[in-house]
């Protein structure tokens, strides 16, 4: 069964978007954000406070109480997750799961300590990268602000073996611009990991997801444009990828 996810970055209290995460928008409220999507058959949700690892506070633990009320499918939060407690503060308040990315590069047990309280399916790694070459994609974390100069591909081998459930990638160079994502990334990541892959970071349109979908095994996408600005909603999308053969978990 193929997913649909829609990403949520937040910064204020405010649903943003940008082009490789910078010159943000803001474009409305969350949990109407929220509250809209799932009502339009989307799959699952993905919150993401943005500037959390700047200020050590995540923002999204106020709002996910209120999104679970009227929010029924599976709810992922992250953004500043750095000890045990930080992700135990969103699993308490209505997340699912939690994304964790900085916390994960800079102290990997956290994931290790997180994955065996709540189990892998609960920890989703966000990882954020950059385009070095044809065949090398450097790890960014802090949303994008500060290079690594880890490998992503050696991080994703490395980072598996600590308890990760499902990887959500994304090449930040295609970030926004809507003109699909990087599928060589993406296939690349298919090879090392048989853990779940949700690729994201520049659909522009139904021929993009299918493109993903195309890969072996590559069976969930996050989405975030194309969704906020109206262009397609989750039931639009899906029903015009199920007439080209996917099949979704609401079938």
């Amino acid at each position: 069964m193929k997913r649909i996810i829609a990403k949520l970055d937040i910064k204020s209290g405010f649903v943003i978007k940008g082009i490789e995460f910078e010159g943000v928008r803001k474009l409305g409220d969350p949990i109407n954000f929220a509250k809209k999507y799932f009502l339009e058959s989307i799959d699952e949700i993905i919150y993401l406070d943005c500037v959390a690892s700047l200020y050590n506070r995540n923002h999204i633990i106020d709002l996910l109480p209120k999104v679970s009320q009227e929010v029924f499918i599976p709810i992922t939060a992250g953004g500043g997750i750095r000890t045990f407690k930080d992700a135990k503060n969103l699993f308490d308040n209505g997340a699912d799961k939690i994304l964790i990315n900085t916390g994960a590069v800079k102290n990997p047990k956290i994931v290790r300590q997180i994955s065996d309280y709540y189990g892998s399916q609960a920890v989703v790694l966000q990882l954020d990268c950059k385009k070095i070459n044809t065949d090398k994609w450097e790890v960014y974390i802090d949303y994008g602000r500060e290079k690594t100069g880890i490998d992503a591909i050696e991080w994703i081998k490395k980072i598996s073996k600590y308890g990760i459930g499902e990887i959500l990638a994304t090449v930040i160079d295609n970030d926004g611009k809507r003109n699909g994502v990087d599928l060589n990334f993406t296939k690349k990541v298919r090879k090392v990991t048989n853990l779940p892959i949700i690729a994201g970071g520049g659909v522009g349109g139904i021929n993009d997801i299918e493109k993903i979908f195309e890969i072996k095994d590559i069976n969930a996408v996050s989405i975030s444009s194309l969704l906020h600005y109206g262009n397609y909603t989750a039931k639009e999308l899906k029903s015009k990828l199920k007439r080209k053969g996917f099949n979704f978990r609401d079938d």
